[in-house]
């Protein structure tokens, strides 16, 4: 609550209380005419009446003598022996003083106000509140806050760590990686050094450069047997041609596998992909169920469990994607372009993303499981997926308000069919 609120309360309370008690501490005069003066002007009116009546002859000498008598007698009858004012105060009407009501009127007024308002203003103060200016809630606001006050301030590794997260969240790889690398320094973190790698490798098509690998290895070094540095060191070996290390690495994330599906699905891609070249060299190789330390329960070789489950071809979305004439007017050529996929039911992080720009349009996209940097969260992990292509003039990764898309629905992932996309709907 700020002043201005409570001041106005303040004041519309003593307004309400004033009106209500003022009444009641200040009486009216009261307004009373003398009982007296009042009965002798109303004798004299009858008197006139009568004598008027006697001049005009409509009543002779004895009745007006005693009409006469009979008016003197019923004003001599009405009028008391008190004084005037005191038969004024006795018939006359007056309000009096109330100050026992004022003073309960007083108190009452605010302890009903503000029982009422601990009722109701404070339970809707503890809702949450209806977000009214969507770019003030933006990630890009929040993102600009935190990067201003470390500019400023030089900030704690968990202050850059989350700017780097921020940045990656936001497309922004090169960005998060110098992020991640300035808390590394301070704090030498595997977790650190492999979410640096992954902006890395995000930046560059989703390939891990000399760098991201070396950092991939030294986070390794650090924990062993941390489970996300295995995964890496896995992923990398085998964009590297190192075969015979991707096996060695994942086949360490065995217990894991065991006791998580999505781990065992995308352990097992991999191992398959590397098993495949090295026996294709004509190396000797194990089995995955070997590797995996797993038993064929169904009756089928490790090696057709796997092929049931990942060894099938890459999935891939060729996308042909335009824009109309109309919208393409609203942007410069310069201007960023998303083209992406995302699960129609699950999680809301893209599975496959290409950024390019308007002046590339038209053109076909590839969107393929390679393109996926978390395994089980590929497009071939679901059953159908939407896909999208939107323009941005800021380049964010977040729809705005401004930028316009075009979306198809993949019912059926499996499908090799072509898409064709044009961006031709504003975002709102």
């Amino acid at each position: 609550m700020n002043f201005y609120f409570w001041s106005a309360m303040l004041a519309m309370l003593l307004l309400a209380i004033t009106i209500l008690v003022f009444p009641l501490l200040k009486p009216r005069k009261a307004v009373s005419v003398a009982y007296r003066e009042s009965n002798l002007r109303l004798h004299e009116e009858k008197l006139g009446e009568l004598d008027l009546d006697f001049s005009e002859g409509r009543i002779d000498q004895a009745h007006y003598k005693i009409a006469r008598q009979e008016l003197d007698r019923e004003l001599l009858g009405d009028i008391p022996e008190e004084s005037a004012d005191t038969a004024a105060l006795h018939y006359g009407v007056r309000s009096r003083k109330q100050p026992a009501l004022a003073l309960s009127i007083a108190v009452f007024i605010p302890a009903l106000a503000f029982l009422v308002y601990m009722q109701l203003g404070m339970h809707a103060a503890s809702e949450p509140p209806v977000v009214q200016n969507k770019a003030l809630a933006s990630v890009e606001e929040m993102t600009a806050s935190l990067e201003a006050k470390l500019q400023s301030g030089g900030g704690e590794v968990k202050e850059w760590v989350m700017l780097g997260r921020a940045y990656k969240h936001l497309g922004r790889y090169e960005e998060a990686a110098n992020a991640f690398a300035t808390a590394g320094n301070v704090e030498p973190d595997a977790q650190i050094m492999l979410e640096q790698a992954e902006s890395l490798a995000l930046g560059n098509g989703n390939r891990f450069n000399i760098k991201a690998r070396e950092l991939v290895m030294d986070a390794l070094g650090l924990e062993p047997n941390n489970v996300n540095a295995l995964w890496f060191a896995g992923v990398v070996e085998y964009q590297f041609g190192n075969y015979q290390h991707t096996l060695e690495y994942l086949s360490r994330l065995a217990p894991e596998a065991a006791i998580d599906e999505e781990i065992n699905k995308s352990v097992r891609y991999y191992l398959t992909k590397a098993r495949e070249q090295l026996v294709a060299a004509g190396e000797q190789v194990p089995t995955l169920d070997e590797m995996l330390q797993t038993d064929s329960v169904s009756g089928e070789t490790g090696d057709k469990a796997s092929a049931n489950i990942d060894t099938g071809p890459v999935v891939e979305l060729q996308v042909q994607v335009d824009i109309s004439d109309a919208v393409r007017q609203r942007f410069s050529e310069t201007d960023a372009v998303f083209v992406y996929a995302k699960a129609a039911k699950g999680p809301r992080a893209p599975l496959a993303v290409q950024r390019m720009t308007l002046a590339q349009l038209p053109t076909t996209v590839l969107l393929s499981d390679n393109m996926a940097m978390i395994e089980g969260m590929n497009i071939s992990a679901f059953p159908s997926v939407i896909v999208s292509a939107r323009i941005s003039k800021s380049g964010s990764a977040i729809a705005e308000s401004g930028d316009y898309i075009g979306q198809t629905l993949v019912a059926d992932t499996s499908s090799s069919a072509k898409l064709d996309i044009k961006i031709d709907t504003p975002v709102p």
